[in-house]
């Protein structure tokens, strides 16, 4: 049992859904005002709902991607395509995870989250995975939506005030995946071309990739640095943010005049965990602004 327990936790991709499950765990933290016993369990309830509708969405777009993992080399060693689970044992782990995250959230009436988890589980299955993947290089663009989806789930299972942060970090989020994704395609092109994926980098040249992917890098830059000239945060957020956004500049221009996979693998790598960096420090911020440590 722990060893098929493993196979299952493998296929659901944690090394993809710990992000969102940080990103929805960022959400609701920013929702919070005073803890209380109440606040806790929201909050444990979004991480609990949106690993549960990440796993089971992940699934879901596995079993999509059966013939494409079975062909690259990357891939191919994955548990359905490998042969290690069957696929309506696929089905039914990636429809049952994904109904019951939803189910989660109409349970403790959090209907505005839970039209979020069914809007992102929709966007990555249906939108992204089943129509768009395999037939559009912007894919990705659309399939942004369900990455960036958690930080809602996460503020309105937690409170249903307003407020511009959750949708700034949506954004951020937003334009963080095609800088991800597509510097991996990018890296691994050859494997997509081999499977027919028609990715950025697969049907661009070089130079187009580059462009695209350094602008994408810099709009990281514009949102991040949001929250400070909206006055949400002070210059305590701005200096760290701003030095950190730095090398996206030099590394995006370095990419864009010499386009290769060394230049594109160094944007990839500063710019991976740039984005939890940023949720890191609001998260503290508003930690502190909660226990009245930081004004």
């Amino acid at each position: 049992m722990p060893g098929k327990l493993s196979i299952y936790i493998e296929y659901s991709k944690p090394r993809v859904w710990w992000l969102l499950v940080f990103i929805g765990f960022g959400g609701a933290i920013l929702a919070v005002t005073k803890f209380s016993i109440t606040i806790i369990l929201l909050i444990l309830a979004a991480v609990i709902s949106v690993t549960l509708g990440s796993m089971g969405a992940e699934g879901l777009t596995n079993y999509i991607d059966l013939d494409m993992d079975s062909t690259m080399e990357r891939t191919k060693k994955r548990p359905l395509p490998s042969g290690q689970i069957s696929k309506k044992q696929a089905l039914i782990f990636g429809y049952s995870l994904a109904i019951l995250s939803v189910l989660i959230l109409l349970a403790i009436r959090r209907f505005i989250a839970a039209l979020f988890m069914s809007a992102g589980i929709f966007d990555n299955v249906f939108i992204y995975s089943y129509m768009l993947k395999k037939v559009s290089p912007y894919s990705i663009i659309y399939g942004g939506f369900s990455g960036a989806f958690p930080v809602l789930i996460g503020w309105y299972t937690v409170t249903s005030v307003f407020s511009w942060l959750p949708w700034i970090l949506f954004l951020l989020v937003m334009f963080w995946i095609p800088v991800h994704v597509w510097s991996l395609a990018y890296r691994y092109r050859e494997d997509y071309k081999k499977a027919k994926v028609p990715m950025f980098p697969v049907v661009y040249s070089d130079r187009a990739t580059a462009i695209a992917i350094s602008l994408a890098s810099l709009f990281l830059i514009v949102f991040s640095l949001i929250p400070y000239f909206i006055h949400i945060y002070s210059i305590v957020y701005l200096i760290p943010v701003a030095i950190l956004s730095v090398p996206i500049v030099v590394f995006s221009y370095r990419f864009i005049k010499n386009p290769n996979r060394k230049t594109s693998f160094r944007l990839f790598v500063y710019t991976a965990p740039y984005l939890t960096f940023v949720f890191i420090l609001v998260i503290i911020l508003n930690l502190l602004q909660v226990f009245n440590i930081f004004h």
